[in-house]
């Protein structure tokens, strides 16, 4: 009896092995958008979070954005000792520093009233600021996640949404 496999069994193999790239190549340009929705899925909680935050503790929150380092996090007013309010880094347990998934970054982050410094601010009645978050996967393909300011809601849009 001869050991080893025959030119046929070699074959299928590589056969078999021919359609499953064909089947798993072309998925692999898709995690660049599955990186840039699982963000922004997650920017989406965290708006709702902090809009429902401030509603119910009677708090002024913000969401800041570092653009460079793909990273944000959130900041509450607060009294300091000498009696005047400034932001500091909220301490609650779902409002840590988060970044973006994958190779996904902000292009930019555009707020009206204050178009050099990238925050949202939820107020304790329930407005948000209207704000433009411009998200770039892998491919350089850029999307636009637009937050409401009356509901809080967000929705995602494919290309660079500005503001009308």
């Amino acid at each position: 009896m001869r050991k080893g496999f025959t030119l046929i069994e070699l074959m299928v193999v590589i056969v078999v092995l021919g359609v499953m790239m064909t089947l798993v190549i072309p998925q692999l340009g898709n995690i660049g958008d599955a990186n840039l929705k699982r963000s922004a899925r997650h920017l989406t909680g965290m708006v709702r979070f902090l809009r429902d935050e401030a509603q119910a503790k009677k708090t002024i929150y913000r969401l800041r954005f570092d653009i460079q380092g793909n990273k944000y996090w959130t900041e509450e007013l607060t009294m300091t000792p000498e009696g005047t309010a400034e932001f500091r880094p909220s301490q609650s347990a779902m409002s840590n520093e988060g970044s973006l998934s994958g190779r996904t970054s902000f292009k930019d982050v555009q707020v009206g009233s204050h178009p050099d410094d990238p925050f949202i601010l939820f107020t304790p009645d329930g407005w948000v600021e209207k704000a433009f978050i411009h998200l770039r996967n892998s491919d350089d393909k850029v999307f636009t996640l637009i937050v409401k300011p009356l509901t809080g809601d967000t929705d995602l849009r494919e290309g660079e949404v500005e503001e009308r």
